[in-house]
C-alpha cells in the first residue's frame, strides 16, 4: 500500500535526490553533480563552435562536390550532342584530322584536365529490319587514341541492343565519348571519388544519305 509520504517523495526532486544519496552513500556527490548538470542551462560558444564547425565544413565540401559531379556530367553529355550534331550535318568526306579536331572541341567543351577519346561508327540495317532478328552492319568505325574500332560482329554484340529501329538501308551515326572526372576535393573528405563519363549519342544524317570516311564508302 502506498501512503502519502511516498507520493510526496516522488513529486519532490529534492527528496528524490536525498533518497538516492541515502541509498548510494559512496556515490551521492556524483549523483548531485549529475542532477546539477541536468538543471544547468549555461553553454560555451567556443565548445559548440568546436563541435559544429567541422560538420559545417564537411557539409559544404560534400555538397559542392556533389553538384560539381552533375555539372561535369552535364557538360560531357552536351559536348557529345554537339559533336553528334556536327557530324550529322556534314556533307563532305571526313578523315582522322576531322576526328581529332572534333576530339579537341569535345575536350574544350568538357573543361576537364584529362585525355578524352572519341569513337564514331556509322551503322546501317542490312536485312530483316522489321523484326528482332535484324542484321546490322558498319559502314566504318574510327576512333582516337588508338581505341579499338567496331567490326560487324562488334556492332551486333555491343551496339545492336541500344540502336533504335532502322529502315532497310537507313543509317545512324553513333558517337561515343569518354572523359575522366577529378573531384575538387579529396575523396577522404567528401566520400566522392574520380570517375569516367562515357556517353553514347545516335543521330541520323541530316543533309546526306550517309556520312563518309575518306577512302571508305560513298563511291570511294
Amino acid at each position: 500500500m502506498i501512503d502519502g509520504n511516498d507520493n510526496e517523495n516522488r513529486n519532490d526532486p529534492g527528496r528524490t535526490e536525498q533518497a538516492m544519496s541515502t541509498f548510494l552513500p559512496l556515490g551521492g556527490a556524483a549523483w548531485r553533480r549529475i542532477a546539477r548538470f541536468h538543471r544547468d542551462e549555461e553553454a560555451s560558444q567556443s565548445v559548440e563552435a568546436l563541435l559544429i564547425i567541422p560538420l559545417l565544413i564537411w557539409a559544404f565540401l560534400a555538397s559542392y562536390t556533389f553538384f560539381d559531379v552533375y555539372r561535369a556530367k552535364g557538360l560531357a553529355l552536351k559536348a557529345n550532342y554537339a559533336i553528334s550534331d556536327l557530324l550529322s550535318r556534314e556533307t563532305n568526306t571526313i578523315d582522322m584530322n576531322y576526328l581529332l579536331g572534333a576530339e579537341s572541341v569535345y575536350d574544350y567543351l568538357t573543361q576537364q584536365d584529362s585525355d578524352p577519346w572519341l569513337r564514331v561508327t556509322v551503322v546501317y540495317c542490312h536485312a530483316n529490319c522489321a523484326d528482332s532478328s535484324r542484321v546490322l552492319k558498319a559502314d566504318w568505325s574510327k576512333a582516337t587514341d588508338s581505341l579499338p574500332t567496331f567490326s560487324d560482329v562488334d556492332v551486333m554484340s555491343h551496339l545492336e541492343p541500344i540502336i533504335p529501329w532502322l529502315g532497310e538501308g537507313e543509317r545512324v551515326i553513333i558517337v561515343e565519348t569518354s572523359t575522366e572526372y577529378t573531384p575538387p576535393f579529396s575523396q577522404n573528405l567528401t566520400g566522392i571519388g574520380g570517375r569516367t563519363f562515357v556517353d553514347i549519342v545516335m543521330t541520323r544524317p541530316r543533309f546526306a544519305p550517309q556520312l563518309c570516311w575518306s577512302g571508305i564508302g560513298c563511291g570511294a
